[in-house]
């Protein structure tokens, strides 16, 4: 009795075999072109990532004036890359491109003849493939100071001499600012 049960058992493992060898010869083909494709492809064209290295230099110029007689600390300003960004030839960020940042300081100019003065800070730049790129740079402008005219206007008029207002901070539309990045990336370049 074992032998019948023996012989469907193998029956049934031959057909199994069998089935599986017809669904790896359907699929194996497929398999075997698309590992070809991929291994052609890698010689022929690598990957079209660039890395940015962290403290890449470039510049950014302001877009607006800047002023430390209507800035509040805190307040976003909108800055825009200079030239195009490279790396190995290859643009990684482009010209005109949106640049955010903040005023991380600003002190209105004050009577006897103290200066404004306005600190901003440079946060963050889209890549090309639209990837968010930290920032770092700091740049900072003091008012001209009165201090002497001040001075001199408390010789000639008394005590009316400390009236005179020193001038507020700016920084005039166009003005460039060196930045730094401040992490590595890696971008993937457009076609």
């Amino acid at each position: 009795m074992q032998q019948p049960l023996v012989r469907r058992a193998t029956r049934a493992s031959i057909q199994s075999l069998i089935a599986l060898l017809v669904l790896v010869s359907i699929s194996f083909p497929t398999v075997i072109s698309s590992v070809a494709a991929t291994r052609n492809q890698d010689p022929e064209k690598p990957a079209n990532l660039k890395t940015i290295p962290d403290g890449m230099e470039f510049t950014v110029v302001t877009i607006d004036e800047i002023t430390s007689k209507t800035a509040a600390e805190g307040d976003p300003l909108t800055f825009k890359v200079a030239e195009d960004v490279k790396v190995d030839g290859q643009i990684v960020i482009a010209k005109d491109s949106l640049v955010k940042g903040i005023v991380a300081q600003a002190k209105k100019a004050g009577m006897m003849g103290r200066g404004g003065s306005l600190g901003i800070r440079v946060e963050s730049a889209m890549t090309i493939d639209n990837q968010k790129l930290k920032l770092r740079s700091s740049k900072g402008k003091e008012g001209d100071d009165k201090t002497g005219t001040t001075v001199a206007l408390v010789v000639l008029f008394g005590p009316l001499g400390f009236l005179k207002k020193g001038k507020n901070a700016k920084i005039a539309p166009g003005t460039p600012i060196k930045v730094y990045t401040d992490e590595e990336k890696k971008v993937e370049l457009k076609s």
